[in-house]
């Protein structure tokens, strides 16, 4: 290693600092960098004096901005009382934030500010103002003047963020960052330094991560609970002065998970940064907002039009408000969207909220009921027929019986049977989706004639019998139009998790079945059994040869999962 040459090994140390595993991409899908790598530069630099040269001649190995709880001091003024937090005072640690921005040169910056406490119990303490019976609020390390503090300091290098990622356990952090963010500051100021603004920019995230305040719309009181104006207006440039006013071209992807803005500046903002030979935001997940902070659909619609280049849409207990229900106005054109994750409280809004969508280049469609544990599951067959016909109509109800011999679909004149609404989809995943029966899942396939990926996770077993041919009557007056159909024949994967034993049998004789019946052999098949009450079949269970990958684990995904 000594003997490499200089640029050699500066390139080493760059794959140890920002290089990831597949595993480790998909892990950290919410932040742009391992939080344990910001060290790796600096214990490369302590080996020797040859290695110290290289590292600090290498800018790019000093890209990666990390603040958390860590870089906060706790002066206390009483050190008797630690409970007490009359004269105690935080302050920011500044000295490696400042050497990572010296050493860093001109190279763009990845930041992110963790403002998550791990110690912090949201049962036992209060946010934002005084309590209603007089006690003070909790203090959490990471309060509005940190976060203000940071931003500033952060401010004179605007003109080099790559990506800003923000994460909080409270509303009131974040809303100081969007005030940082969202107010001009021409020729004054932190951002007075750069005319370009956030010229550099690509991805921008700001995630309230506590899920039951944001789903229980607790925004705070007074200044804290009305919405940001002028959203993200601090990251535009002037170049030519006040009266210029040039927002970040590279902007690609934006997040909001839990944050609270004007939805009419917002949708400014977003067609502002489609212009010239910019494509505008590629990426946009809008996740956790409660039913009265959620924009209305023409807001919610506008916001999408200025997204014509949109791949990636998120909505996850979010979207439009729907008073009615029946959908308002024409759906928006998204040629370029390829993946689509609706995570849904209500099926019916969900639907309502897809039927404003118009992408026929879908390629993933993942749809997810995130109902609490504790709550009755949804019946999410409105949301599944639609996807499958394109029709915002009801199946006829099967009584107590949840499996059918025949089809029953819709009017022709009501459905797009005949066109596929979602004719390029590829890859599909249902997550917790319940119907009343088969009928909205063997609708829902029969839609997706060029499905190659099949994900069925903690679903009815009924379900599964969708993937058994079944007539489809097309109209209820013609008697001829009947076809019988083997659904999903280019099938190349199926991925099936299920808390039950028998789901395995059940699995492997549908897909005996369908070869019988003629239906090309799917040559991937993974069943995974969660929960502890499940086991492995017994030699006669295990004949199915079609499945082709048994897992069987004690705890549940949703069981094990906790809110990152």
């Amino acid at each position: 290693v000594h003997n490499l040459p200089t640029e050699l090994l500066s390139y080493v140390f760059e794959l140890v600092t920002h290089a990831l595993s597949q595993d480790e991409r998909n892990t950290l899908a919410r932040t742009p960098f391992h939080p344990q790598t910001i060290r790796a530069p600096v214990w490369l630099s302590a080996v020797n004096r040859r290695w110290r040269h290289v590292a600090l001649s290498t800018p790019s190995l000093w890209t990666s901005i990390f603040v958390s709880v860590d870089n906060i001091i706790d002066y206390s003024g009483d050190e008797r009382n630690s409970s007490s937090f009359c004269g105690s005072k935080r302050l920011l640690d500044v000295e490696s934030l400042a050497y990572f921005l010296l050493r860093s040169g001109n190279c763009t910056l990845d930041i992110f500010i963790d403002g998550r406490d791990p110690e912090w119990d949201f049962s036992d303490y209060l946010d934002g103002d005084d309590a209603d019976d007089g006690r003070p609020s909790a203090r959490r390390p990471f309060d509005a003047q940190i976060t203000t503090h940071i931003l500033d300091i952060l401010g004179h290098h605007v003109y080099r963020w790559r990506s800003m990622t923000i994460f909080s356990d409270t509303w009131a952090p974040l809303h100081a960052a969007l005030c940082c963010l969202s107010v001009p500051r021409v020729g004054q100021g932190s951002f007075s330094n750069s005319r370009r603004g956030a010229s550099c920019l690509e991805t921008l995230k700001l995630m309230q991560c506590d899920e039951y305040n944001i789903r229980n719309e607790h925004f705070g009181s007074g200044v804290l609970k009305e919405p940001i104006t002028t959203p993200f207006a601090g990251l535009a440039g002037y170049p030519d002065g006040p009266s210029s006013h040039v927002l970040p071209a590279r902007l690609r992807s934006i997040s909001l998970c839990g944050v609270r803005v004007n939805w009419s500046d917002f949708t400014r903002f977003i067609s502002g940064t489609w212009s010239g030979l910019s494509n505008g935001i590629e990426n946009l997940e809008l996740s956790y907002h409660h039913r009265d902070v959620r924009p209305d659909v023409t807001a919610f619609q506008r916001i999408l039009e200025g997204c014509a280049n949109l791949r990636s849409l998120i909505l996850k207990h979010s979207g439009p408000q729907w008073v009615g229900r029946t959908p308002q106005g024409p759906s928006v054109p998204l040629p370029r969207l390829e993946a689509l994750h609706p995570v849904f409280d209500s099926a019916e809004q969900a639907a309502l909220t897809m039927s404003t969508l118009c992408c026929p280049s879908l390629k993933a469609l993942t749809l997810e009921d995130g109902t609490e544990a504790e709550g009755s599951p949804n019946d999410a067959s409105l949301l599944l027929i639609y996807c499958g016909t394109g029709a915002l109509r009801t199946p006829p109800r099967p009584g107590n019986d949840s499996t059918y011999d025949s089809l029953s679909c819709l009017p022709h004149s009501e459905s797009r049977s005949n066109v596929p609404l979602f004719p390029s989809v590829q890859a599909l995943t249902l997550e917790y989706v319940s119907a009343s029966c088969s009928i909205p899942y063997a609708l829902l396939l029969a839609g997706l004639p060029n499905l190659r990926r099949l994900a069925l996770r903690h679903v009815p077993k009924y379900a599964f019998g969708s993937l058994l041919p079944q007539p489809v009557f097309c109209d209820w007056d013609i008697a001829s139009d009947i076809r019988t159909l083997i659904p999903c024949t280019r099938l190349e994967s199926i991925e099936a998790t299920h808390t039950e034993t028998d789901v395995y049998s059940i699995l492997g004789s549908i897909l005996r079945e369908r070869a019988k019946l003629g239906a090309p052999r799917i040559p991937e098949v993974m069943l995974r059994l969660e929960g502890g009450h499940c086991s492995v079949p017994g030699p006669t269970g295990l004949a199915y040869e079609e499945i082709t990958c048994l897992d069987v684990v004690k705890t549940s995904e949703r069981d094990a999962e906790h809110f990152d």
